[in-house]
């Protein structure tokens, strides 16, 4: 299930950037095949909605927007609006409570794609991994990731490999 509260973000996104036009093409797009929701306030933020409404609204912002650096700031917008945080009650977390917190966002904020972790040798190396994703989502996803690295602020390296349906990054504190 995914909440109304994210699939809005993309239409505020959308909104902002193609003005009520866009808007009213990605509501359009959405709706293609059978009637989701006939406008934006259809979606309520607190409700939980099947994964076929947000996988359509996202694949029809992807279409609205039309550029990839468009699409890939929209990943940072939802980043930007999603309340990351990765302070506790001493201050930030040490790199694998950080780790598993970047895991948690990306599966509450991506939630259609696997996204999982692994430690790499010394206890400062990680690799996080999203799969199944196609090549018109990557910029979306990689917004996203890269907030996440930036807001964490403690992250001294990071190495980007891109597969057919994957996405891994290996990431040193």
């Amino acid at each position: 299930m995914v909440k109304g509260e994210l699939m809005r973000m993309m239409m505020d996104f959308v909104a902002r950037k193609r003005g009520v036009e866009g808007l009213n093409r990605l509501v359009e797009k959405a709706n293609e095949k059978e009637i989701l929701f006939t406008k934006e306030s259809d979606i309520k933020p607190g409700e939980d909605y099947p994964a076929k409404f947000y996988i359509r609204i996202l694949n029809a912002a992807i279409e609205v927007l039309k550029d990839e650096s468009l699409v890939r700031e929209m990943g940072r917008h939802i980043g930007e609006n999603s309340g990351i945080s990765f302070r506790g009650l001493t201050g930030r977390y040490p790199p694998r409570k950080s780790v598993q917190q970047m895991v948690i966002y990306s599966r509450r904020y991506m939630p259609v794609f696997h996204t999982g972790y692994r430690t790499i040798s010394d206890g400062s190396s990680y690799w996080l991994k999203v799969s199944k994703i196609n090549s018109k989502v990557l910029p979306m996803v990689d917004g996203f990731i890269t907030y996440l690295f930036e807001a964490h602020g403690g992250i001294v390296d990071v190495k980007k490999d891109i597969g057919d349906n994957y996405v891994k990054y290996v990431i040193h504190f």
